[in-house]
């Protein structure tokens, strides 16, 4: 396929990101800066948004869209005698994230969410007006295999419904532009904070270690396109200055292995970048707060930590993720609207 761009220039992210290699001294400096207090997990911290204006923060909701379509959105298509039955878009979630898609309902003022009893949820918008007003928002904004099935749609519904809509390209924009990594993140990019030696348990006299981990995987394969997610998680990457690594998963769900593209961003030297953009473009869902927790740990980083220290940041890892049992949605309140 043609969609996937110019390889040759995937050093050009890095170059017009602006973003520059610090020292630890400036890096914790940074962080301090910005006023992240250790104390009492469960309180909401507030980060400075640098927001646009009113214009291009309506872009930034189509580039986030995309972002979330690309991430965990499907666009499905019938065949044979259904084929003039409009796509449709269809966002699954867990339950966890009810809240984030009501309101994206909201702010779109169209589709429906139902809930299975796994647990699992899905957002729909089959009308097709409404799939076309959604189509003319994310068209151009798409980074990833995904623009195929895109294309697809907008071949069908020039066909029957005359939407004389066109097929734009891959978008090759920077990534620190505009929100369509934070809407990619949010469906596929996972915080955690990793502790070792005595920092892990009391009982151990091996010196402590505290690692903030960003990381982000996809399948090698796209599982409708079959194309090859190698090309784009590779400018992923670069821009967060890692490697990419590749391993196979085993699931009961799937009956062959699952081979995925993942990387790490777990050097300290480096948080400044995911830090740097999550101020300018936030999540939207549960991962807004794993990311408050990820950016309170990055406050112990690189230093030998009091007893007291230590039982703070044992508190916070286990305030994420799966172990989180609190949420506070007032992030919401300020979407890309």
């Amino acid at each position: 396929m043609t969609f996937l761009g110019d390889h040759t220039k995937n050093n050009n992210i890095l170059q017009s990101s602006n973003l520059k290699v610090k020292s630890k001294v400036s890096l914790y400096n940074d962080f301090s800066s910005l006023k992240i207090k250790r104390s009492g997990i469960n309180k909401q911290t507030t980060l400075l948004r640098r927001y646009h204006t009113q214009r291009e923060r309506t872009d930034q909701l189509s580039y986030y869209l995309a972002g979330l379509v690309e991430g965990d959105g499907s666009i499905i298509l019938r065949k044979g005698d259904k084929e003039k039955i409009s796509p449709k878009f269809v966002f699954t979630f867990g339950k966890k994230e009810l809240k984030m898609y009501e309101r994206l309902q909201g702010i779109l003022s169209t589709g429906s969410i139902n809930t299975e009893k796994t647990g699992i949820c899905r957002y729909s918008i089959t009308n097709a007006d409404a799939v076309i007003s959604l189509i003319n928002m994310v068209n151009g904004k798409f980074r990833t295999p995904k623009i195929i099935a895109l294309h697809k749609a907008i071949d069908n519904l020039n066909k029957w419904r005359n939407a004389n809509l066109l097929k734009l390209p891959l978008d090759n924009s920077s990534l620190d532009s505009n929100a369509w990594l934070a809407g990619f993140i949010d469906c596929d990019g996972n915080f955690s904070i990793k502790l070792s030696g005595c920092y892990s348990s009391d009982d151990s006299d091996v010196r402590g270690r505290v690692q903030c981990v960003f990381s982000l995987n996809q399948s090698e394969l796209n599982r409708v396109t079959k194309e090859s997610n190698v090309n784009f998680m590779t400018k992923l990457a670069e821009f967060f200055q890692v490697n990419l690594n590749y391993k196979t998963e085993y699931s009961s769900a799937f009956k062959e292995p699952a081979k995925k593209i993942v990387f790490y961003a777990q050097s300290d030297r480096k948080h400044y970048i995911i830090v740097s953009y999550l101020t300018k473009f936030p999540l939207m869902t549960s991962k807004h707060l794993d990311y408050l927790a990820f950016f309170k740990g990055l406050n112990y980083l690189g230093k030998r930590l009091t007893r007291e220290e230590i039982l703070e940041v044992r508190s916070i890892k286990k305030s994420m993720n799966n172990e989180r049992t609190e949420y506070n949605w007032d992030h919401l309140n300020d979407f890309y609207v």
